[in-house]
């Protein structure tokens, strides 16, 4: 019994940790204490708390980080590829409350070609530079670059503040109807920029997703470059055949 007892306490600790976690009492993104401190908390041994770990880890509970220590892991966000959302809808539908920190917002043409030409615009033609760092529950999730041409919306800036959403702003004050999107994804190392902004390592992926957004019609709406946290994101679509 007694040798039983001791072959299963990992799992009592797992457990409550585990319930620790899931209840809020151990936050997202929270540091743990050491392996020893637990060790004397449950009055267990090196190995045994090492189990307990080691199965939390296995279930994406927590994170190990050599030399720096163990966290509560973050969990993903699922961004659905199935229809055209905003971020703000993204964070509601989850239950996650979203901000947003503006880095900086200009107004001036676009010197890079690529996003021009998505963006169909003249030479001389204006846009609109937004660079946001969004939040979900006051903790950065992404850094959002979205350019939008000025004869579309002007003046936008007065409609800007942390909490707004700008796909309501396009639909509520300039009265635009979104129509479909174009889409593309792939993972990335984050600049030095991107790494300050959000917090993370130089090591840290990044999943850097482009979007064109279409009005009815087809005339191209913004054009946006969004660097998400990968360790907080994964992306999921349906696919019918």
């Amino acid at each position: 019994m007694d040798k039983n007892r001791t072959k299963f306490r990992y799992l009592s600790i797992y457990q409550d940790i585990k319930q620790k976690i899931e209840s809020g009492e151990y936050a997202a993104g929270e540091k743990l204490r050491t392996e020893k401190e637990y060790q004397e908390i449950y009055g267990a041994s090196r190995d045994t708390v090492r189990k307990a770990f080691g199965k939390l880890e296995n279930e994406n509970y927590i994170i190990r980080k050599a030399a720096v220590g163990t966290f509560v892991k973050q969990k993903k966000s699922d961004y659905g590829l199935t229809r055209l959302e905003s971020f703000t809808e993204q964070m509601r539908g989850r239950g996650v409350e979203p901000s947003s920190e503006f880095v900086s917002i200009e107004l001036g043409t676009v010197s890079d070609q690529h996003i021009s030409a998505e963006l169909e615009l003249e030479e001389t033609e204006k846009c609109f530079r937004i660079a946001r760092i969004r939040k979900g529950d006051g903790q950065p999730m992404a850094y959002e670059i979205t350019y939008v041409p000025e004869h579309l919306c002007p003046n936008i800036q007065k409609h800007l503040d942390n909490y707004s959403s700008l796909y309501e702003i396009y639909e509520s004050t300039y009265h635009l109807k979104l129509d479909h999107g174009k889409v593309r994804l792939e993972a990335e190392l984050p600049t030095s920029n991107i790494q300050e902004s959000l917090g993370i390592s130089h090591d840290s992926p990044v999943l850097k997703m482009e979007c064109v957004a279409f009005l009815e019609g087809g005339a191209p709406l913004y054009y946006v470059e969004c660097y998400y946290i990968g360790e907080k994101y994964f992306f999921s679509s349906v696919m019918p055949r």
